[in-house]
């Protein structure tokens, strides 16, 4: 397969600033510029800048230029997998810190989201996901167990195991079903806070909704990433049947 042209002068442009030659605060070339060094459209240009501006590398700002703002590339966590053991091995990889618990009795919008009774009692674990040696949190995390198992909070804090795991280690109930629903949006200035990132950036929120055999809904986790430090990827098969 070729290397798209954007993507061999985004590597160009990033060797450049790894090694030094366009330093922190300095500007890269202009746009006409890199058109004439690497025979290309500015529609390329523009499309190399994107891809550095999204590993963290560069500001762009209309009248100013691209300016280098940093010259680490910006951790990004892949999620690959279509089982829910591939679930697991996510969760393995990065860690769950704790910044508030709560127990809520279900009520409006809550009993949607949670697909439960008018006044369910759930346990709310509200953190952040982060990976080792990585400043930045990967995602925001809200996570919703029914009250009968709210006794898992104490093995929560800090763990790299999945919290629908933790269920099965302590009550011995296994998920049967996961049901998963993927949504674009933004963040609002909160959670932009508490991510270290900047408000209307870009994101996506994960929901799961973990079920028995009896479909009932034990755990609902809600993970919202910001788009330039999260992957999602998964496998899709073609299942051909004989012809007649």
């Amino acid at each position: 397969m070729t290397t798209p042209r954007y993507a061999i002068v985004a590597q160009a442009l990033i060797d450049g600033i790894l090694s030094g030659q366009y330093p922190v605060g300095s500007h890269l070339p202009p746009e006409h510029t890199l058109c004439k060094q690497f025979t290309i459209s500015r529609h390329t240009a523009r499309e190399a800048l994107r891809r550095l501006e999204a590993e963290g590398l560069v500001t762009r700002r209309a009248g100013v230029g691209t300016i280098v703002r940093s010259s680490r590339i910006r951790p990004r966590y892949t999620q690959v997998g279509d089982t829910v053991s591939d679930l697991h091995q996510y969760a393995q990889d990065v860690s769950l810190h704790l910044l508030d618990v709560e127990e809520i009795h279900a009520s409006g919008d809550i009993v949607d989201l949670l697909d439960c009774a008018q006044g369910q009692n759930w346990l709310r674990l509200h953190g952040l996901r982060k990976i080792a040696d990585n400043p930045l949190p990967v995602a925001l995390t809200d996570v919703f167990v029914t009250g009968a198992y709210r006794d898992v909070q104490a093995d929560v804090e800090g763990s790299s195991l999945p919290i629908w795991s933790l269920i099965e280690a302590r009550f011995g109930v296994t998920p049967a079903e996961v049901r998963q629903q993927i949504t674009a949006t933004s963040l609002n200035a909160q959670e932009a806070e508490k991510l270290g990132a900047k408000k209307r950036d870009a994101a996506l929120r994960i929901t799961r909704h973990y079920q028995t055999d009896d479909h009932e809904t034990y755990e609902v986790a809600i993970n919202l990433y910001p788009a330039d430090r999260f992957t999602y990827s998964n496998r899709l098969r073609v299942k051909t049947s004989a012809l007649p």
